[in-house]
């Protein structure tokens, strides 16, 4: 009899503390802290308004754009050098953006929507296509890489995270107290029976 209530015990407090971590880790505070709760989605415009410029100084490209904020639907003017941010940029993450008065006193780049039927050898120019948040570089007829637009979610915002991880944690806690309770109830009632 003994052995018995002792393996329920076991068995009941294995479980809860198994499903505690499993808990905490699918509760509130968890989805509180999820890189994408509070955080808002950058896009380019469509048309992207894009515009490009040779820095002879920098030899580096200065792109500029408009940028869709989803939540607000505000648009903003954006530029950014090309080399240090296509990095970023690939991963989906925030470039750092200059001022859009960088791009004054630099040459502009031609772009188009087609290449065009005969180049320079040596002229620099773009190809992007409506619709679509990238472009393609060119030298003469040689194509240099194609780059895609910034496409990110802003950081999220800490102080409201940080404000509400008390109750979260609250909510998780009382969800561990009842599945604690729910599950070892039966055999603790059962071994104050077994005292008597």
């Amino acid at each position: 009899m003994k052995s018995r209530i002792l393996k329920s015990v076991v068995r009941r407090w294995s479980f809860t503390l198994l499903a505690i971590p499993l808990l905490f880790a699918c509760g509130c505070t968890s989805a509180l802290w999820d890189r994408s709760t509070f955080a808002r989605e950058y896009h380019p415009t469509d048309p992207a308004n894009l515009h490009l410029y040779y820095s002879t100084e920098r030899k580096d490209i200065l792109v500029q754009y408009d940028e869709l904020n989803v939540a607000d639907k505000e648009v903003q003017p954006r530029s950014y050098w090309l080399e240090p941010n296509a990095t970023r940029i690939n991963e989906n993450r925030k470039p750092d953006f200059v001022a859009t008065k960088a791009g004054e006193d630099l040459i502009p780049i031609p772009l188009s929507a087609s290449q065009p039927d005969s180049v320079q050898s040596n002229a620099l120019y773009a190809v992007s296509k409506p619709k679509e948040d990238l472009f393609t570089l060119y030298l003469g007829p040689e194509q240099v890489d194609l780059y895609w637009l910034p496409d990110y979610r802003g950081s999220s915002q800490k102080v409201k995270q940080v404000l509400l991880t008390p109750f979260a944690v609250a909510i998780d806690a009382t969800l561990v107290g009842a599945v604690v309770s729910y599950y070892n109830a039966p055999s603790l009632l059962s071994g104050l029976h077994w005292r008597q």
